[in-house]
């Protein structure tokens, strides 16, 4: 039986997101606590129990300069005993129905592996957006840095912080975009995972993973003027060897510079196109992956 989740399946999605990604049960049980609503989870039951769910957050594309409701398709699982039977199939059709229903435009995705961009690909998703990643050494950070740049005291600013982000991406039109509260999530998401987030003048950002040797910028929000000042923080608060940016495709920093790659799929939902959004370098980024 398939339908919406209930506030009293939490202990049960928690144990699936558990099985099926091996996360501590810290991780699911803060996403539950703080980002879920039942309305935006979808389940599959058998025997009163859940064994199958896909979450379609509320987002936006931006579309020729302005937005469109959407989702992004995020923590689809299903038991291992349960797989193979087309239970996700058929949870992301009813997801793209009740998207629909409710109003959005677009599904969007980010494939963790190959094989899941052949799995969405057979579900009507198509590869869509990009990222460019550049690759520095610290010494080559550290030439675009700012040598004066203030002490990194900044207050939270979540709207402020999103501001930033929706500016960057004012030009690449089918980019993905977060309301403060999820854009909140989204960064909170990946604080529970680990990640380090930097930010600096201007209300400039960067979101960091940091490895043995290398540091990788899974998303950095600066304009030509604070981008200095960004450099030196992460060089300051996330030293590294190395370091890896993803750029949205058009970012004016290091030009000439890195590889562009694949980085999420969409769904147009209600008969529409991708191509209706005049897409121009779509950028995904803040997926929580």
């Amino acid at each position: 039986m398939t339908g919406f989740a209930r506030w009293e399946m939490r202990q049960e999605l928690s144990l699936l997101w558990q099985q099926c990604f091996g996360d501590p049960k810290g991780f699911p049980d803060f996403f539950l606590s703080h980002l879920f609503s039942p309305r935006d989870c979808l389940v599959t039951t058998a025997k009163e129990r859940v064994v199958s769910a896909v979450y379609l957050l509320p987002a936006k594309i931006l579309s020729d300069g302005k937005t469109v409701p959407a989702h992004y398709i995020f923590a689809a699982a299903t038991m291992p005993g349960f797989r193979s039977r087309g239970l996700m199939l058929s949870l992301l059709k009813r997801a793209a129905e009740e998207g629909e229903r409710r109003g959005d435009c677009y599904s969007a995705v980010l494939p963790a592996d190959e094989g899941l961009y052949r799995f969405y690909a057979a579900a009507g998703y198509e590869d869509f957006f990009q990222v460019r990643r550049v690759k520095l050494s610290a010494a080559e950070l550290s030439k675009t840095a700012s040598l004066d740049s203030p002490p990194n005291g900044c207050q939270p600013d979540w709207a402020g912080w999103n501001r930033c982000r929706t500016k960057l991406l004012a030009g690449n039109s089918g980019s993905l975009l977060w309301n403060d509260r999820m854009f909140c999530g989204a960064v909170s998401m990946s604080l529970v995972y680990g990640d380090q987030f930097v930010c600096a003048e201007g209300l400039s950002y960067a979101l960091c993973r940091r490895g043995k040797t290398q540091c990788d910028v899974l998303e950095a929000a600066a304009d030509q003027h604070a981008f200095p000042s960004l450099a030196a923080a992460v060089l300051k608060e996330a030293p590294a060897e190395h370091y890896c940016f993803r750029f949205p495709i058009g970012c004016s920093f290091f030009p000439g510079k890195g590889t562009v790659e694949r980085f999420g799929m969409l769904k147009g939902l209600g008969g529409r196109a991708t191509g209706d959004v005049k897409p121009y370098h779509p950028y995904l980024g803040l997926g929580m992956d």
